[in-house]
């Protein structure tokens, strides 16, 4: 299934851009574009790494960043660091981190026990990530607290780009 997903993700990209599977822009920011109208995002009911299940009805009413991820994306793995950061510095007041891998639970598991996530960890599966419309890896969705998709970002996140939108959208809630 992850072979399929890299291979779609190789063809419809033209190209393996660094490490990940994403775009970027020409200067080498982040392939970055605001959604014209906010859409609703699509709901979903997850099993959390390590047991549970989450669904995005849960964090209603909170500001929420769905990143899609993979753990072989070199891009993805090195935010883990800045997104643990920011669900420190946000969770309080209002924001949530929901990460979404296609990748098998126990795959998840061996690699988060290797690496901390203090964020919210869910394994996804490739219906999800096309419904979201996820392009590779790592792609997020910036959700506001009635379940619209603000913004979206391809590729590595600029922390400070991220954390000024969130906190756009925590001080307007």
């Amino acid at each position: 299934m992850v072979k399929r997903i890299a291979l779609v993700c190789w063809l419809s990209l033209g190209a393996v851009v660094g490490s990940g599977c994403a775009p970027t822009a020409p200067s080498g920011e982040v392939a970055e574009k605001s959604p014209s109208e906010p859409r609703v995002a699509p709901p979903f009911m997850l099993q959390r790494v390590g047991g549970g299940e989450v669904s995005l009805a849960d964090s209603a009413g909170r500001v929420r960043l769905v990143d899609f991820w993979t753990t072989w994306c070199a891009p993805c793995r090195e935010e883990i660091p800045m997104l643990n950061e920011i669900q420190i510095a946000y969770g309080d007041r209002g924001f949530d981190i929901l990460a979404i891998s296609p990748e098998e639970a126990d795959v998840l598991e061996e690699f988060m026990a290797e690496h901390p996530v203090e964020y919210t960890s869910l394994v996804g599966n490739e219906e999800l990530v096309q419904e979201y419309g996820a392009m590779g890896y790592p792609t997020a969705f910036l959700i506001d607290g009635e379940g619209r998709v603000i913004d979206f970002f391809f590729g590595p996140k600029p922390r400070s780009v991220l954390e000024k939108k969130i906190e756009e959208l925590l001080d307007a809630s």
